[in-house]
């Protein structure tokens, strides 16, 4: 049973579609509030299956759909994913939900320690789920994993002793190094959210530089980087106060970038919260610098069509691996 003060889940509607659903969350929880109703009734955004094929656009098919969740957290398919797999985690806390990401993960006070203790522990366990979806789907295609996949198909004898089939198995690829976990450094969603995603940046959703920028340059934060220091760059000027321990701003808010990392223009904007905001320029600069290949670090300036191609190339090599 959810505690005082947290969302209980809502029983998901028998026989009502996904589509019908998640058409009605939207209409309650419209633009920046999006993810909140994945806060609010997650159990409604559950999908039959994790996910329903191996086929490389997969991602799309299950793009919204809730993975787990407890009281606590919601783990979810991004709806317009920017890589193979592409996830979301979300807290449930009301007392978090609405914060700034880099402040809240960026607080040293004990409140802020420990959600950023939970929060680590809960992004490990969604990046192992990502990791065994990426080697279901690509360990057939990996050199390091051939021998694992023999065995799997008892072509094979595995090396070593062992009794159980899991013990017996070879280590293969350590899918986990090929996952990425962090957080936008001006986001544009209202509910803070951690990305998880597979490095290849290979999605028909990736559709210009902005989109490939604000995930492969420092403007993503690693979960790992925190909690960063008061005068980093990638702290956001906002004068909003999320709780004691938070850093003071200078009388700025965060803007507003959604998360494919397209600006919303114009000097001055207002946002659901009523926060005045203005673009803070070392963020945009992230977005508008040099496209760089992920893989081999290749500048393609703002080539995109050329980098796009080029991705094509290297996410064959990467799976491969």
């Amino acid at each position: 049973m959810a505690s005082k003060g947290k969302p209980k889940p809502k029983q998901r509607a028998r026989g009502a579609s996904f589509r019908a659903i998640a058409d009605a969350g939207f209409r309650k929880f419209q633009s920046r509030e999006a993810l909140g109703m994945y806060i609010d009734n997650p159990g409604a955004y559950m999908g039959s299956k994790t996910y329903a094929s191996s086929d490389p656009k997969t991602a799309l098919s299950v793009a919204g759909q809730v993975i787990y969740y407890s009281d606590n957290f919601v783990a979810i398919h991004d709806k317009f994913p920017k890589a193979s797999v592409h996830c979301l985690l979300l807290p449930r806390d009301p007392r978090f939900y609405q914060q700034h990401p880099v402040f809240l993960l960026s607080r040293r006070d004990d409140i802020g320690k420990a959600f950023l203790h939970a929060i680590r522990a809960e992004a490990e366990k969604l990046r192992a789920i990502v990791a065994a979806e990426l080697r279901r789907r690509f360990g057939k295609f990996s050199a390091a994993d051939a021998l694992r996949e023999a065995v799997l198909r008892g072509e094979a004898d595995a090396p070593g002793g062992g009794d159980s089939p899991s013990q017996q198995l070879p280590a293969g690829r350590d899918w986990s190094k090929d996952v990425v976990v962090g957080v936008h450094a001006r986001p544009s969603m209202s509910h803070l959210h951690v990305h998880v995603f597979s490095r290849d940046m290979h999605s028909e959703k990736v559709r210009h530089r902005k989109h490939y920028n604000s995930f492969t340059t420092p403007f993503l934060v690693p979960l790992d980087e925190f909690p960063l220091a008061a005068d980093d760059p990638r702290q956001p000027h906002d004068a909003r106060m999320f709780g004691s321990g938070a850093y003071p701003g200078t009388g700025e808010d965060a803007g507003d970038v959604n998360d494919s990392g397209e600006d919303s223009g114009g000097e001055m904007d207002v946002d659901s919260r009523g926060a005045v905001s203005r673009p803070p320029h070392h963020h945009l600069n992230y977005l508008q610098s040099d496209m760089r290949c992920w893989r081999c670090g290749k500048n393609f300036g703002n080539r995109f069509q050329e980098l796009k191609r080029h991705l094509d190339v290297e996410f064959e090599a990467w799976k491969r691996e």
